[in-house]
Parts: structure tokens; C-alpha cells; sequence
């Protein structure tokens, strides 16, 4: 864990392999993130509306998905560390005020979320 999946309208352009890099580099400098774990995605979306339908509108939500028992502090630095590195990617976007970004963790039960992993 974590699973990572970047949902975004299909108009927005960025390193996304650049990005996820260096997101995962900074989950496993935490020590609360394991590096066989991390698994990323990018979910873009050709059909969207957002405020007033304005086809020049972008958004992305960067969702976390972790197994329980982390502390709520550090799924607050989880989040930290994917918005702050969403403003560096997005920054003319967010210059130019045609884009909103936002961060999501869910917490996955144990034993009723279940893994194989047949990589390691």
C-alpha cells in the first residue's frame, strides 16, 4: 500500500510518470509507505462538467487508498506532500485559474481488503 490513482479531466497535461515518481519518493522518505507497495494510476475523463461547463475548466483529485492504522498526522502529511506536489505539475493551471486540485484518503479494513502480490 498505497494504491494512488489520479482522476482528472482529460484536458489536463502534465508528467504524469514524473510525477508519480517523485511522489513516491517522498511517501517512502516518510517511512510510512513501503516502495513494493506503491502502485499508481492515472484515470482521465472525457465527459465532465465543472461550475458552469466551461470546457477550458480542469480538475484532478488525487486519491490515497492505505490499509488502516496509520496516525492521523501522517495521513495529513500524505495529503500535504500530493497537493503540494500537484501545485508544482499544475502551477499555470492554478496561474491561470482554470483548474481545481484536491487530495482523498480512504483507509481500507483489514481483512476485508485483501492483497496478493505476486511481484515480490
Amino acid at each position: 500500500m498505497p494504491h494512488i490513482k489520479l482522476e482528472c479531466t482529460s484536458n489536463v497535461e502534465m508528467n504524469f510518470q514524473e510525477f508519480f515518481k517523485e511522489l513516491a519518493e517522498q511517501l517512502i522518505a516518510t517511512s510510512h509507505a513501503s516502495k513494493m507497495g506503491i502502485k499508481c494510476r492515472v484515470v482521465p475523463s472525457d465527459i465532465y462538467y465543472i461550475i458552469d461547463g466551461n470546457p477550458n475548466y480542469k480538475m484532478v483529485n488525487l486519491l490515497f487508498r492505505l490499509r488502516e492504522g496509520r496516525s492521523k498526522e501522517t495521513l495529513a502529511n500524505f495529503s500535504k506532500i500530493g497537493i503540494t506536489l500537484l501545485s508544482k505539475y499544475l502551477e499555470e493551471d492554478i496561474q491561470a485559474k482554470r483548474i481545481i486540485i484536491s487530495t482523498e484518503i480512504k483507509e481500507l479494513i483489514k481483512g476485508q481488503d485483501i492483497t496478493k502480490n505476486a511481484i515480490r
